[in-house]
């Protein structure tokens, strides 16, 4: 697959200041091809994340708040489940833009396929067929035949992905980056607390596939990856976070906000308030699926300055600076998604790419313009493009845990789940809440830093129980 087919293989040489007696790292001094596939991981979706993380099959393997319980739900839940099967697809194999240049690097760690484009093999002798294509061979097109013609020949563009031109730069223990010079080195030297290099020696490392995943583990949980991956050997790490719990649930809502709410059943229990399960439909299943969309930046941003998460921050940041020094927008890099997964993003605030690739094309000499057929269009309809929106089917009920697992009551029968609360059901209460933008938001940020993201995000909607006076 690609990117383990050189696992082995050390791709990249980074030169390394370290301490010896306290086995630690100080600096590193590494060129553009290792700092771009670094960079890199700030624009993964937290689907491409979690996958890459689960495949390592470490003993210890870093588990990112509720994500892997989402990224698992999609795994176990049905193929009926979801209107198309491109539609389960696009979530356990996500796209993110500037995909295609990313595969370019000298080293790519995600292991998704290439992106393939199909046709319906009757255009051009058929007046019913779509005029579309799809990336996926598994649609049919509106007369009835799968979407099974390859296009072949397209390519993306060569632009620049992060770092620009300039080929070398230096990393602090804490991730911070910057371009390399005697100066810079000085300053950061100094800006560390040390007077000389007395104590420092220089070490060559080769880095490959896997210290790279492992840099990826650890970037997270970790507040000195270098060490820990190049000195300590570690592929996972224990997660530091300073959290303002309350910061994580919902604030008021602004007044200009958009008026689209959810309403959820919830079952509380009454003794702690717990959530211990929501109810709902298609709505609410597909903005959880898209929190799986959203790349690891955008997740981090929407936490603010309520949370430390590893080195996420000094990254980000370092990312921006360096883009923005070299006159590039940062933002077209991580934060927006591919027009697939519109569905249910504008509740979160994010956007989506509008100008779809149309493809132009020569059939027995007649030339046709294809637009991009939508994953869930399931043949039926006049348009391929501008079909009703959502991932999952509307006819079925959904059960959330606190913790974001997702089962669908077609696969598991409603009193089993109730057994496994384990409470008696006078102690269970009923309500219908409504979410809009800031609890979208809220939720997202809980899923990224609680087990427990229901009932951190959404429990100040619960209505309150009131005073007892006093006789």
């Amino acid at each position: 697959m690609v990117g383990t087919e050189s696992s082995d293989k050390q791709i990249f040489m980074v030169k390394f200041l370290v301490i010896k007696e306290k086995n630690k790292v100080v600096l590193a001094e590494a060129g553009k091809d290792f700092v771009d596939v670094l960079f890199s991981f700030l624009a993964m979706p937290m689907e491409t994340i979690v996958r890459l993380l689960e495949n390592q099959k470490s003993q210890a393997a870093t588990t990112i708040g509720c994500f892997n319980n989402l990224y698992k739900s999609v795994v176990d839940m049905s193929k009926d489940d979801f209107l198309t099967d491109a539609c389960k697809h696009i979530i356990l194999y996500l796209r993110y833009l500037k995909e295609r240049q990313y595969r370019r690097f000298k080293l790519n760690i995600d292991d998704t396929e290439d992106l393939k484009y199909y046709r319906c093999p009757n255009l051009g002798t058929s007046q019913s067929c779509s005029e579309a294509y799809s990336n996926f061979c598994s649609l049919r097109c509106s007369c009835g035949e799968l979407m099974a013609k390859e296009i072949k020949g397209v390519v993306g563009s060569s632009d620049e992905i992060f770092v620009s031109q300039k080929t070398f730069f230096i990393m602090t223990k804490n991730m911070k980056v910057d371009f390399a010079s005697i100066s810079m080195t000085m300053k950061t030297l100094r800006g560390l607390g040390y007077k000389n290099l007395d104590n420092m020696e220089a070490m060559f490392v080769d880095v490959g596939h896997k210290e790279v995943l492992a840099l990826l583990e650890c970037l997270s949980s970790s507040d000195t990856p270098l060490t820990d991956v190049f000195l300590r050997k570690q592929n996972s790490c224990i997660i530091t976070r300073t959290l303002n719990t309350p910061s994580l649930a919902g604030q008021d809502r602004d007044e200009t906000e958009s008026n689209e709410v959810l309403s959820i059943t919830v079952f509380v229990w009454k003794q702690d308030k717990k959530i211990l399960y929501m109810e709902s439909g298609q709505d609410f299943v597909d903005l959880l699926f898209i929190f799986l969309v959203v790349p690891l930046e955008l997740v981090w941003e929407t936490s603010g300055s309520n949370i430390e998460l590893g080195c996420i921050e000094n990254f980000s940041k370092s990312m921006k600076s360096l883009c923005s020094s070299e006159g590039t927008n940062p933002s077209s890099f991580t934060c927006v998604l591919p027009w697939n997964y519109r569905f249910q993003a504008p509740l979160l605030d994010v956007c989506c790419k509008i100008n779809l690739k149309a493809w132009s094309v020569k059939i027995n000499s007649r030339p046709y313009v294809l637009k991009m057929m939508s994953p869930n269009y399931d043949g039926s309809g006049e348009s391929t493009v501008h079909c009703r929106s959502g991932l999952v089917r509307r006819d079925t009920t959904y059960m959330i845990s606190d913790d974001l697992t997702i089962t669908s009551t077609k696969s598991s029968s409603t009193f089993c789940i109730m057994k496994k609360w384990g409470v008696d059901l006078d102690d269970i209460e009923v309500h219908v809440i409504n979410i809009s933008k800031t609890e979208a938001s809220s939720l997202l940020r809980a899923s990224l830093m609680t087990s427990t993201a229901l009932t951190t995000a959404l429990g100040s909607l619960l209505p309150k129980k009131p005073k007892e006076e006093k006789l």
